[in-house]
């Protein structure tokens, strides 16, 4: 709804003589009429329409592959938007409606209030210049209605969680803030991902091959002999495509040792075996009494 715009009457001036009560009162009445109408017409607050065309905000659940890779996806809003049935004329199809005269089909009217003249939204017809006698009835003569409407947000690659894009829907705008869900098997950091992956104590001394899951693709790990635990292994171009550049993140493997609970009796004297030829063992091992140091274990 458009503010009021006031016209001052230019009032005689009298040199030499200060303002009088009348003219005091009517400055008076001036600064009310700037407090009551100026403020809301030239800020937001009394911008009632910016208001109510502000975009609406969703929020969209996705996956951590999802986020990661793209998808489009189906989305259901529900927008208040231009009515389908009357076009947003706001009459009923087939209907006409009739000439405003109490605005003479301008929209505005014009109220004077002693020195002033005030020139506002017409009360009759809404500031539209025209009365609808059979209003829409679906929209009821408001020429907008809530509507449910199925799009298909194309989600791109790469898109971090609380990440908002903005999107047109019809005659409006809405904002989409994607919420991007763990991953039991990676972590993320910009483009670059990391997951771990577990190897026994024989690959890690030795050396071989390993397995893991790969953001697109299973991979296919080379170790090296003598890998240690917390190494990282870089496979380079197997992460996140960067959503503000050109290429894509890597991918590190963080290698895990694992060490087994339980021996079978060949597998505990072949170990055995290895601890008795061990040469930087700080302390003791269980079961070993003799080492190639010459100490002596206290262990069982």
């Amino acid at each position: 709804v458009a503010g009021p715009q006031f016209e001052r009457h230019h009032l005689p001036a009298f040199p030499g003589r200060s303002r009088s009560r009348g003219a005091a009162d009517i400055e008076t009445r001036c600064q009310l009429h700037r407090k009551i109408f100026g403020e809301f017409s030239s800020s937001s607050f009394g911008d009632f329409q910016s208001v109510f065309n502000q975009p609406q905000e969703y929020i969209m659940e996705l996956t951590f592959n999802q986020a990661a890779k793209g998808v489009n996806k189906e989305f259901t809003v529900n927008i208040t938007d231009t009515c389908e049935r009357c076009d947003g004329k706001g009459n009923e199809p087939g209907t006409k409606v009739q000439h405003c005269h109490y605005c003479g089909g301008s929209g505005m009217e014009t109220i004077n209030t002693g020195p002033f003249v005030m020139r506002s939204t017409c009360r009759r017809c809404g500031g539209r210049g025209s009365i609808i006698t059979s209003p829409c009835v679906v929209c009821r003569g408001a020429g907008q209605a809530k509507q449910k409407k199925k799009v298909v947000i194309p989600v791109p690659a790469g898109v971090e969680d609380g990440q908002t894009v903005r999107m047109p829907v019809g005659k409006r705008e809405i904002f989409i803030t994607f919420r991007v869900q763990k991953s039991p098997v990676f972590r993320r950091d910009g483009a670059d991902i990391h997951s771990d992956l577990f190897i026994s104590i024989a690959q890690a001394i030795l050396g071989g091959t390993a397995r893991t899951q790969g953001l697109y693709e299973t991979i296919s790990v080379t170790i090296p002999p003598g890998t240690q635990s917390d190494q990282k292994i870089r496979m380079s171009g197997k992460g996140i495509p960067r959503i503000n550049s050109y290429g894509y993140g890597d991918h590190y493997i963080h290698i895990k040792i694992r060490v087994p609970k339980r021996l079978t009796s060949r597998q505990q004297s072949l170990i055995l075996s290895y601890a008795e030829d061990e040469t930087d063992v700080e302390g003791t091992v269980n079961g070993v009494t003799n080492t190639s140091t010459g100490k002596r274990s206290t262990g069982n």
